[in-house]
């Protein structure tokens, strides 16, 4: 398994805690290996022939655990907000799982679904 980990600011402010799984036969030696952020046009996945044609997201609010106080700078009482993404391949085989957790108090989600 190749795991990513980041943490994402916005103006030198810690703003979400990101990693991102993937199978090693998908990731060993390419730039999921990279440390830091890395972006490619289209997205890291289809770049390295392995897009990503459905995904599942969910998102729960829960207490921060106190590593996440410290990473995110998080006062008393704040709770974090944790998406969750697992994408699937053309064949529904998973490529990639990603948590992401975020200051509940920093962030607000929007969908917008053509049905």
């Amino acid at each position: 398994m190749v795991c990513r980990e980041r943490i994402r600011y916005v103006d030198g402010i810690p703003y979400q805690l990101s990693r991102s799984y993937f199978p090693e036969s998908i990731g060993a030696g390419t730039v999921l290996m990279q440390q830091g952020d890395v972006v490619m046009p289209g997205g890291i996945l289809k770049s390295i022939g392995h897009p990503q044609h459905h995904a599942r997201d969910e998102i729960t609010v829960r207490m921060p655990t106190p590593d996440e106080v410290d990473q995110l700078h998080l006062t008393n009482g704040t709770p974090v907000g944790v998406h969750t993404r697992t994408g699937y391949g053309k064949d529904g085989t998973p490529v990639r799982y990603m948590s992401t957790v975020f200051p509940g108090d920093k962030h607000y989600l929007v969908y917008e679904l053509d049905l």
